[in-house]
């Protein structure tokens, strides 16, 4: 059968050869799967950061759901939300401090 690739980011295998790892690394799936495995790890003021400067999304506040995902240029994030993770920032500056 040959050697198999598993690529972590998707949890799933293929069969490793030039072609097939090429088409996988590059297509959308794996790299929207690479950037929410990154984001896990993002620092707390950037993600508030990023989130305060987009607009709301409204199919996501009407119903709570939205097509788009974590692909979706407009923030998912509520005001309570918000005020969580600026609280979370604070605290995280304020033990630097220390």
């Amino acid at each position: 059968m040959g050697k198999r690739y598993f690529c972590d980011y998707c949890d799933r295998s293929f069969q490793d050869n030039l072609h097939n790892r090429k088409k996988h690394l590059n297509g959308v799936q794996h790299l929207r799967a690479k950037r929410v495995w990154y984001d896990l790890f993002r620092d707390a003021a950037a993600i508030l950061q990023e989130e305060q400067t987009k607009k709301p999304c409204r199919k996501f506040l009407q119903t709570g759901q939205c097509d788009f995902g974590s692909n979706c240029r407009f923030s998912h994030m509520t005001e309570q939300d918000l005020e969580k993770l600026s609280a979370q920032v604070q605290g995280e500056s304020s033990n630097k401090a220390m």
